[in-house]
Order: C-alpha cells, then sequence, then structure tokens
C-alpha cells in the first residue's frame, strides 16, 4: 500500500472545487468528473462514459471483467458542499491538510475520501475477483437530478448482485455500521410579500407590515419551541421504532452528554424531550431553516421596512412518510399560517423519499466478516438521519444496497473543518478489499 502517493492522488481529487449548487463551479463538476473517469481507466474500465449532462455527468465504468463472478455496483458523488463560512476553517477548504492524523478539506468525508477508499481497494487487489460497474454522479448535494433522469431511461444501469453506497459512517470509533433507513429529504423555499415594494421606515414603521418579522412567525408557528412540527398529518404515518430495536439502540457507544460536547458543541439540545435523542436524530421528521434572504444585509445602514422575504427551510422524512404527500402539507400548512395581509407561497427545489434497507441478506454478512478480520468487530444495525436521494431507485433492480462507510460522526459534514481520520481510511481500503475477495468466493 503506496500511501505516500495515495494520499496525494486524494488531495489532488479535494482541491477540485465541485460544489454543485453554484453555477459558477460547473467547470470545477466537470472536472471532478474527468477525475473520477481518469481513474476508472487506471483500474482497468473497458467502458468509461459521462451520461446525462456535460457539466455535472454520471461517471459510468464498466469493469474490470471476470466471467462468471457477482457484479458489484459502486455509487458514490464527487460533489460537494459549499464551503461556508470560509472563516471558520482552520486552513482553506480546497487546500487539503492533515493535522494530527486527520485530513482536513471540503469532501475528505462526504464523499471523495470514501469514493477513493473504494477505487483504491480495487487498485490493491492484483486480480479483481468480481466484475464492477460504477455510477459516480456530481449532484447529490443537489437533488440527483441528472441521475434519476439517467435511471428512469435507462434503469438497466443498476443491475448488479449488489449495490455498495459507502456515503455514511462508524456508529462510534470502532463501531463500523451498515444502515437499515435513510430520512428522505424535502427542501423549499418559503418567501412571504408584504407590499407592493420597500417602504421607508420613518414614514412607514409602525404600520406597516415587515416582511422578515411576518416570515419569522411563520416561521415560529410552523414549529413550536418543544421541537414539534405543526403541519397538519406530517405525523400520522410516522411509526415508532420496535421495542427491540430501541434496546439494540441502548446498547450502542452514544451518550447524549458527549454528543453534546463534542459533536455539537452547544450549551444544550432541543426537539421532543419525550423522544430520546436518537430518537430524534433517526426515527422523526424534522423542520430545519438553512437561511433566510430579503432586506439590507450589507455594509452600513439603510432603514428599509423589506418587502419580501424568504427562508430555505428543509424537512427529513422517516419510513412510511412520501415526498409528494409533505410537500402538499407543507404548501396547506403555510396556507393556512399565513395572516390575510400576507401573501406566502412555497417553491419546492428538490427531495427523496426515505429509504428502507433489508440487512439480513447474504452479502451483508461478507461485510460483516471483512470487518471483524480488519478492524476486529462486525457491523451493527444502525438508522441514518441523513438522505441520498437515489438510493431508493438504486434498488430498484432488486439487488440489495449496502450502505456502509469509513466516517467517523465527528467528520463536521457540510460544515467548516470536514476531516477524514486517515487510519480509517486505510483500514477502508483494507476492508474492502477483504469484502470483494468474500463476495468473489461466494459465486
Amino acid at each position: 500500500m503506496d500511501r505516500d502517493r495515495w494520499l496525494r492522488e486524494l488531495s489532488d481529487f479535494l482541491r477540485i472545487p465541485s460544489v454543485s449548487t453554484l453555477p459558477v463551479h460547473n467547470a470545477d463538476c466537470r472536472a471532478a468528473a474527468d477525475w473520477v473517469a481518469a481513474e476508472l481507466r487506471r483500474l482497468g474500465c473497458r467502458d468509461v462514459a459521462f451520461l446525462g449532462s456535460e457539466t455535472h455527468p454520471v461517471v459510468w465504468g464498466v469493469g474490470p471483467d471476470v466471467p462468471g463472478a457477482p457484479t458489484l455496483l459502486i455509487y458514490g458523488h464527487y460533489d460537494v458542499q459549499p464551503p461556508d463560512p470560509l472563516a471558520e476553517w482552520t486552513t482553506p477548504p480546497f487546500e487539503p491538510a492533515v493535522r494530527d492524523g486527520r485530513l482536513h478539506a471540503r469532501g475528505a468525508a462526504d464523499d471523495k475520501g470514501q469514493v477513493f477508499c473504494l477505487l483504491k481497494a480495487i487498485e490493491a487487489t492484483p486480480r479483481p475477483p468480481i466484475n464492477f460497474r460504477f455510477l459516480i454522479e456530481g449532484e447529490e448535494e443537489f437533488g440527483s437530478k441528472v441521475l434519476f433522469d439517467l435511471l428512469k431511461r435507462e434503469p438497466h444501469r443498476t443491475t448488479a448482485d449488489a449495490v455498495l453506497v459507502a456515503d455514511m459512517s462508524y456508529v462510534a470509533p470502532g463501531w463500523p455500521s451498515v444502515y437499515t433507513t435513510l430520512r428522505g429529504l424535502c427542501y423549499a423555499e418559503i418567501t412571504v410579500r408584504t407590499a407592493k415594494a420597500d417602504l421607508h421606515s420613518g414614514e412607514y414603521g409602525g404600520a406597516a407590515p415587515n416582511a422578515h418579522e411576518e416570515l419569522c412567525r411563520l416561521l415560529g408557528r410552523l414549529k413550536g419551541p418543544d421541537g414539534r412540527i405543526n403541519i397538519p398529518g406530517l405525523y400520522a404515518v410516522v411509526k415508532p421504532p420496535a421495542r427491540a430495536e430501541l434496546a439494540a439502540w441502548k446498547k450502542l457507544p452514544f451518550r447524549e452528554k458527549d454528543f453534546l460536547e463534542k459533536r455539537v458543541q452547544g450549551k444544550g439540545l432541543t426537539g421532543l424531550k419525550k423522544s430520546s435523542v436518537l430518537e430524534r436524530l433517526w426515527a422523526l421528521p424534522t423542520f430545519e431553516i438553512h437561511g433566510i434572504l430579503g432586506g439590507f444585509t450589507g455594509e452600513g445602514a439603510k432603514t428599509v421596512i423589506p418587502a419580501t422575504a424568504t427562508a430555505k427551510v428543509s424537512l427529513r422524512l422517516v419510513p412510511n412518510q412520501k415526498l409528494k404527500t409533505v410537500e402538499q402539507q407543507l404548501a396547506a400548512a403555510v396556507r393556512r399560517l399565513a395572516p390575510k395581509y400576507v401573501t406566502a407561497t412555497v417553491r419546492f427545489l428538490h427531495g427523496a423519499d426515505p429509504a428502507q434497507i433489508d440487512v439480513d441478506q447474504p452479502v451483508f454478512r461478507l461485510l460483516d466478516r471483512a470487518f471483524k478480520e480488519v478492524v476486529g468487530r462486525g457491523t451493527v444495525p444502525a438508522r441514518a438521519g441523513g438522505s441520498i436521494p437515489v438510493v431508493p431507485a438504486l434498488a430498484n433492480g432488486g439487488a440489495p444496497v449496502i450502505l456502509t462507510g469509513i466516517g467517523l460522526p465527528d467528520d463536521r459534514l457540510h460544515a467548516p473543518d470536514e476531516k477524514l481520520d486517515l487510519k480509517q481510511l486505510w483500514d477502508g481500503i483494507d476492508v474492502f478489499k477483504r469484502f470483494y475477495g468474500l463476495l468473489g468466493e461466494s459465486r
């Protein structure tokens, strides 16, 4: 294992600012796709193609080929979240830096480092024992529209004996995991208008409605201080975890105090107090505000009453909830809760249904064995609070979808100083190399 070379190669990948949500980075997303394609060709793929988009293509790969052996489809993404706020990074987000055995950069854990891990596990295998297919996309952080459209047109791309998605983390250091559910996502913009144009706060203040105030009140009505989401019908189909699952969660090395102090790094937790923290994170829907736009936010002062204000919000969805239903419920709640003198609209940007995975199939036992042999502990089943929109579509071909990964809970995904522990990377390469071998032996 040539770790120095591999670290240089991963750093080159991480230097590409492939932020899919910002059009200014379209060329960077294409550059990241080029990097992935070059790696696939180096691994011996006989067919490498860019599909669906010129700027955010799905990188498709076929090979190496082993006649008669199982076929593994590997999914991942080369796009990353915006790096803001830049001032909170210890080192620049697209200048990878190693500190205390950790590689810091945007995309280190989500998901470039994990894609890299799966590819290098193939490189570390002199004669790959199975057939490989690759779907590495460039819009996972922005709804996966290109990949969704591709799979709708060409569903045969998911034909395989198993699908491997390494975009997850251990539940705790030393505790590798497989995931049984992913929460779905409903991402939207809520806009309120209170007047035809902005107004002078001296001439109109005290009588004219303020769009920011009305938006804040509306958001406060949608989610109360107790953490309950006040959208009629939202909780109707939510089922609590079974007793056996709750009992298994209690055996995990999760401590609320550590979660608050080391991961949240705040002074207190919020949410539905009658539910445990893990239930809030894994088994209940959420409503979060991501940003508020409108009015005057530049340098200096401008005494204006804003006529419009917009909030970017999202809901995470749990099993049995459907994206289309939740969109309708949110739009109806906004109309009902907004005052009559306010025009309130909802614009939906992207989303996905939740996913459920049956982890009792034989391929999961092979992964469990690989982790056990390399890191000394097998996998534990867990739920995920996050979303990977395309997972249900990947499962449409009938192959089991393995959701796992080499990250750690404190990797600061989507936040400043995102990192990947290098030991996790090196161990992960050995784990997946062994998994590929076990899958080949299972034919």
